[in-house]
Order: structure tokens, then C-alpha cells, then sequence
């Protein structure tokens, strides 16, 4: 799939394209509804086509920093693009001069180019200066232009529209199943393996601590049933493992910054500058600070076992290891 990000004008396209647009923040039932809409309208001569926006609109528009984290960071918005047979993924950049684009003027710079020869949106996409264009006024100026809109109707679950604001919120409330029946995947954190104290080695439950993973919403304080996927030397390749992670301030050691750190079940190797893609099943409990080490050590051999069981895991279910122990 081919990655282009658009400053102030879109490139020429060499082919016609169907394009969905939208923020994509997610990539949630609702947005893959909008992408399977336009791989209908695709024939062999047109390519398929996903324009998002960065840095995400509702924290350039409203300020609010809890939109300068993503549910889906730019290189997971490109993986899953890629797994949904996306051919181009267009990121136009959200700037100051960006917002002041009339509807005209953002469709002959960014549309017209691209050789679009269908554009589909959601029901509430809006557009343009003040959000002046909608649905309507893109069909309009389509047809001066020699494309034609489709519009999708919001996805909804139990008579509640699905959208990327309710799967924040969920995350925010531990809920991760909840979450996960909205995006129709297990909500994914994608980090590197950093030093940490190495406090639980000590204890018999070593664990990564998981960085560069500033750009991600992050759930709940708590401790969660996990499934992990250990980044292996061939690019694209993945080791599979369930896990234990606590996310966050591990008050039993004072722990000052929010972090995630993993026990990788049956695991016993060294993953220090790999990369693990977390994906979070199932909310085990809050984080709880204890008596000591040897009380946390005995939880945490409970959390443990409570991951066993949901999952039907035995001692036998053993990876590899990654490393040198």
C-alpha cells in the first residue's frame, strides 16, 4: 500500500481512484462499513483509496489534549489499511490554513487531483470553513466535477451509533470488551520492550515494560488478560503468547508514571528492544496496592491463573524464546 502525506495540494493521481474519507481513528465497525462501500464501487481500471487528516481534528478544533493520543496511530491505521486491501492512504495535514479552505477550494486541492471517480463519506461528514459543506453540497460539487458520493448511514450497536468517542470512553472505563465489540477486533497497543526496574524478576513474574506508546489512548488502571504478539526478525513476523499486564502507577512500589508492563505467560527469554502488539480481552481487576512484595507476588500468581483458566491455557502452551535468557 502506498503512503501519502498531503501538505497543502494533492499529488496527481496516474489512475482513477474510489476514495473514503473520514478520520478513521479506530478503523471501527462504522469506518470499515465506509471502506467496504467503496471496494464495491472499484473495478479493475480504479484503485482503492482512504484519506484521514492529521493532527486529529477534534484536538486542533477544540483543544482537547485527550485527542492528541489515537486509537489507531498512524502505523496501525497503515497495517490495517493494508490487511482491508487499501491501495493508497492519503493523510492530508490538519493545519491552520487547512480549516480556512472554503468546500470549493478543499475539493479542487484535494479531490480533483486524485482522479476520483467516486467519494464516499458518512452520513455526518462535514467539510471546508466552519464545516460550511456537508453530504449535499459534496454531491454538488462532485457533479461539476465529474464524480459522484456515496453516503453510508452510521453502524449502529444496541440502537447506539458506533463511533470512536464511545470506544474512548469504554477504554477510559476498563471497559475492553465493550471496546472491542465496537472496533470487531481486540483493542491493540503496539510497543517496544524499555528497561524498567526489573522488580518482578525478583519476585518470579519478570515483566516488559512497554514504550513508545505516547500516541495511543490507554485504558484503565487495572490488570488485564492480554494476548501477545512478540515481533520476530522477518519483518511482519509475530510470535503468539497470552500475557498479564498492569497498566499503570504500581502503587505498591510507588510507582510515579502511568505505565503497561506484561508477564508473558510460559514465557522465559529476553525481549528487551523488541516489540510486543498487546490486544486486551478481558479486565481481570483494579490495580490495588499490598502489603509487601510477597502479598503482590501471591495476586499476581491468582491473576495468573485467573488468565489460564479464561483462556484454557496449560503449562504446555510455551513459545520459543526470543532471545538469550
Amino acid at each position: 500500500m502506498e503512503l501519502i502525506v498531503i501538505e497543502d495540494r494533492a499529488p496527481a493521481s496516474s489512475a482513477p481512484q474510489v476514495l473514503a474519507i473520514g478520520k478513521f481513528d479506530g478503523v471501527h465497525l462504522g469506518h470499515r462499513a465506509i471502506l467496504n462501500a467503496a471496494r464495491q464501487l472499484t473495478d479493475g481500471a480504479e484503485r482503492l483509496a482512504v484519506m484521514s487528516f492529521e493532527p486529529h481534528p477534534t484536538y486542533v478544533l477544540t483543544g482537547n489534549a485527550e485527542y492528541t493520543r489515537w486509537l489507531t496511530p498512524r502505523a496501525e491505521r497503515v497495517r490495517l489499511f493494508t490487511e482491508l486491501g487499501v491501495d493508497a492512504f492519503y493523510v492530508a495535514q490538519f493545519t491552520r490554513a487547512f480549516q480556512q479552505l472554503e468546500p470549493e477550494a478543499f475539493v479542487d486541492a484535494y479531490l480533483v487531483p486524485l482522479q476520483v471517480q467516486h467519494v464516499v463519506v458518512g452520513r455526518d461528514f462535514r467539510f471546508g470553513r466552519g464545516g460550511r459543506g456537508n453530504v449535499d453540497v459534496l454531491r454538488d460539487l462532485g457533479r461539476d466535477r465529474g464524480f459522484d458520493v456515496g453516503v453510508v448511514d452510521p453502524v449502529e450497536e444496541h440502537g447506539h451509533k458506533i463511533s470512536s468517542s464511545r470506544i474512548r470512553e469504554h477504554l477510559r472505563e476498563g471497559r475492553v470488551e465493550a471496546a472491542q465489540a465496537l472496533l470487531g477486533r481486540p483493542y491493540a497497543i503496539l510497543g517496544e520492550v524499555v528497561h524498567g526496574d526489573k522488580r518482578g524478576r525478583t519476585i518470579g513474574f519478570p515483566t516488559a515494560n512497554l514504550g513508545g506508546i505516547d500516541d495511543y489512548v490507554l485504558p484503565k488502571s487495572g490488570v488485564y488478560a492480554v494476548f501477545v504478539e512478540i515481533e520476530g526478525e522477518r519483518e511482519g513476523a509475530f510470535a503468539h503468547a497470552f500475557g498479564v499486564l498492569n497498566a499503570g502507577y504500581r502503587p505498591t512500589v510507588d510507582g510515579a508514571a502511568f505505565q503497561l508492563e506484561v508477564h508473558v505467560l510460559d514465557f522465559d527469554g529476553d525481549l528487551y528492544g523488541q516489540r510486543l502488539r498487546v490486544s486486551f480481552l478481558r479486565r481481570i481487576r483494579d490495580e490495588m496496592k499490598f502489603d509487601g512484595l510477597e502479598a503482590l507476588k501471591a495476586q499476581i500468581a491468582r491473576d495468573c491463573e485467573f488468565a489460564r483458566a479464561v483462556f484454557g491455557l496449560s503449562s504446555d502452551s510455551a513459545i520459543p524464546s526470543q532471545g538469550p535468557a
